[in-house]
């Protein structure tokens, strides 16, 4: 892994600030599925059904344009450290 659990953590909590921030100017969308992206993440090998993956998934269903897929892609790759081929198809399957 790289960098500290200070670094991850300070991301996550800046990129959810960022995304409650959006949510507040924008509508959700009502074909946004975070369960699919955290079932599609879970059911993987190796599963990752985690915190970070959970929030990147609501980030995704936000249905912020360009700003969702945007925040899923930053907090599932960067700070949960997805693979980047996960991340794209999970971030899709939450509708960012």
């Amino acid at each position: 892994m790289t960098g500290s659990i200070r670094t991850r953590l300070a991301a996550a909590l800046g990129t959810l600030a960022l995304a409650v921030g959006g949510v507040v100017i924008a509508a959700p969308a009502a074909h946004a599925d975070g369960p699919s992206c955290a079932n599609y993440l879970a059911g993987g090998n190796p599963a990752r059904s985690t915190i970070g993956a959970e929030i990147a998934c609501a980030l995704g269903a936000t249905g912020v344009p360009t700003a969702s897929k945007l925040l899923c892609d930053t907090v599932m790759g960067k700070v949960d450290q997805v693979g980047p081929a996960r991340t794209d198809t999970a971030c899709k399957q939450a509708g960012g």
